[in-house]
């Protein structure tokens, strides 16, 4: 590490060591705010995804990796921000604290970088699994470009990582005060300005790679504007990273005052981890919203309202039932209790208002007829209608998505009514 030109020292003031300005505490505070609220969010999460949706998925998995490097990042920034006059003054930071301070630093690039690129790589592996075995026809190229701007998140991310930790030859030179022995590095401003920059790019790419997917889905406009919105929280990700890349210019670029000028870095990092691991995980609460709220959201349990007291609302259907189906329908109604068709509705929703149904494995009159007694709705894949017609599945809690299913199959609502 070098130290500023001797003209631009002389140029500080005097040191104060003792009772220095400062920055305050503000990382701290929202540090520790910021990870509660997304370690909540990804519990809940993950409960929904356990024990209501039962549907975990690699995207889970990923998640959970990006919480686990956020709060080592929050570690890290807290610490160098607190005890290491990270929200000091260059001046008035104490040489032996610049090496670690150094190494802070360094640590809380790669671990910023792998949590935000995780945490990208879990949303847009999300929208994957919306397109489930439905990626056909036109539906294949959206899912190619899902692929691609994966490979493209990840490919990015590890090329970061290697010129961040391989800036300096030998890497300890990176933080060692003034070295005296044979070294090269790279200007760390322009390498870091630079990947912030990318950074951008790929949080906006993530936020609005999904819209049309969501937007395609056959549900009721509101519906489908209601679930943009959530997405389009990724929008306030973008407003904290393009902040933080001003002052990564600020400080690193066109200041020495690193320190003071690379405090707001800290705290615009800390934000934009916090809330794109919330956006993430959002879409996903959902179920839980709908499970135990379900007032809130009444147009997903629209047709089971009246269950336990009158029969539900009318399905639309373009195919009648027939006289076998409304006879099996009608004795597999008391099969059920009031706990089991609760469960069934809550499985009409992965995330949004769909339907995830098991083909039956062995067809009768209609080859995708479910059995009566099917308690609990598998979730391994995920098939959804689209307005273009490529999928085959629709949520029948819209008249606009229902009227396009034509197959017959017993209801456990009580109905006699083809879906």
């Amino acid at each position: 590490m070098k130290l500023p030109p001797a003209a631009v020292i002389a140029s500080w003031p005097t040191p104060n060591y003792v009772d220095p300005p400062t920055r305050g505490n503000s990382v701290l505070i929202v540090t520790i705010v910021g990870l509660a609220m997304s370690f909540v969010v990804t519990c809940l999460r993950l409960y929904t995804r356990f024990k209501i949706t039962c549907s975990p998925g690699i995207d889970d998995i990923l998640i959970v990796i990006a919480l686990i490097f956020a709060i080592a990042m929050g570690a890290v920034v807290s610490v160098a921000t607190e005890h290491y006059g990270c929200n000091r003054h260059i001046w008035d930071v104490p040489l032996e604290w610049i090496p670690t301070d150094s190494k802070f630093n360094l640590i809380f690039q790669i671990l910023f970088s792998i949590s935000s690129s995780i945490t990208k790589l879990a949303l847009l592996w999300f929208c994957k699994r919306l397109l489930g075995t439905g990626s056909k026809g036109g539906l294949k190229l959206y899912n190619i470009v899902l692929i691609l701007g994966m490979a493209l998140v990840a490919a990015l991310c590890i090329i970061f990582l290697f010129f961040c930790i391989f800036q300096c030859s030998p890497i300890h030179a990176y933080w060692d005060l003034q070295p005296d022995y044979p070294h090269r590095c790279l200007d760390e401003g322009n390498v870091v300005f630079a990947a912030s920059v990318v950074n951008i790019f790929t949080d906006f790419l993530s936020t609005v790679l999904p819209m049309p997917l969501i937007w395609n889905l056959k549900l009721p406009a509101r519906q489908r504007i209601a679930v943009i919105s959530i997405f389009g929280l990724g929008i306030v990700v973008n407003i904290a990273g393009t902040i933080r890349t001003v002052y990564v210019y600020k400080s690193m670029v066109a200041s020495y005052d690193t320190t003071w000028l690379g405090w707001p870095v800290f705290l615009a990092a800390s934000i934009e981890i916090n809330l794109g691991l919330i956006c993430a995980s959002a879409p996903a609460l959902r179920p839980l919203v709908t499970f135990f709220l379900p007032r809130l959201l009444s147009s997903t349990r629209h047709y089971a309202s009246g269950y336990g007291q009158s029969r539900p609302q009318k399905l639309n259907s373009t195919a009648n039932p027939s006289r076998h189906s409304a006879k099996a329908s009608k004795a597999a109604s008391h099969q059920y209790t009031d706990s089991q068709l609760e469960r069934l509705e809550v499985y009409r929703t992965i995330e949004m208002e769909s339907w995830t149904e098991p083909k039956s494995s062995h067809p009768t009159h209609d080859p995708y007829e479910l059995p009566a007694n099917h308690t609990q709705v598998a979730a391994a894949n995920f098939d959804f209608d689209f307005k273009n017609g490529n999928a085959v599945y629709t949520s029948p809690g819209s008249d606009k998505s229902s009227s396009s299913l034509t197959r017959e199959t017993s209801s456990p609502f009580k109905d006699k009514h083809a879906f």
